[in-house]
């Protein structure tokens, strides 16, 4: 059999579910209700699955990304001023996640350990916003859901970011993840994120000064 060259090999099944930001083509098994939403609302698609895709994107511009270049080889492409100022950004987030003290485990999160992943976090919604901003330039704005007249379509583009992380964990479970996971739990995911965005602010007429609306925003790209 000729050779497969490790580029071009399947890194894992075609059955799992996941979803990570890798140069190569990977089969669509993501896209199911809780990511793209069956209703075909675009508000709520842009929040799930465009959010998703976004911070798989951002990951390709991150400490990790930056080390291969376009096709996949190991080469560092930034310049020293890059690094430098993406690193006295980068400590924004450290230390605005690392002040979250998560109720009922004593426990703070480690803003280093989950440094990647929160930015992409944040570079996932603001990718997807802008581009549904495109889209509402273009078609217009959607008709409400019905039952969910009082939401505008920027609500509902946060509310669908917020749908994908809904879940309960247990006070064992958060303190593994605090401890080991580079992902934030949920809620931060959610509230830490959206608290960096002024869109959120505004779409939901949040105080100046709430938690929802700091002074301080933490922005990398």
């Amino acid at each position: 059999m000729p050779h497969i060259p490790e580029s071009m090999a399947w890194f894992q099944s075609g059955e799992v579910v996941c979803c990570c930001f890798v140069c190569d083509c990977i089969l669509p098994r993501l896209m199911q209700k809780q990511m793209g939403n069956s209703v075909s609302f675009r508000a709520l698609n842009y929040g799930g699955i465009g959010a998703t895709i976004g911070h798989e994107i951002t990951h390709g511009f991150d400490d990790q990304g930056r080390q291969y270049d376009a096709f996949g080889n190991l080469h560092d492409w930034w310049t020293p001023g890059v690094k430098k100022k993406f690193l006295e950004k980068a400590k924004c987030f450290v230390d605005q996640y690392g002040r979250n003290e998560v109720p009922g485990t004593g426990l703070k999160l480690n803003g280093k350990l989950t440094q990647g992943e929160n930015i992409a976090d944040n570079g996932g919604v603001k990718e997807a916003l802008k581009a549904y901003k495109k889209y509402l330039k273009k078609h217009g704005k959607e008709e409400p859901l019905e039952g969910l007249e009082q939401y505008s379509n920027e609500q509902m583009f946060f509310i669908g970011y917020a749908m994908t992380w809904c879940g309960h964990d247990t006070k064992d479970f958060l303190i593994s993840r605090i401890l080991v996971d580079d992902h934030s739990p949920n809620r931060y995911r959610v509230n830490q994120n959206l608290a960096n965005h002024p869109e959120f602010a505004e779409a939901f007429e949040c105080e100046v000064g709430t938690p929802m609306n700091p002074t301080e925003r933490c922005v990398l790209w």
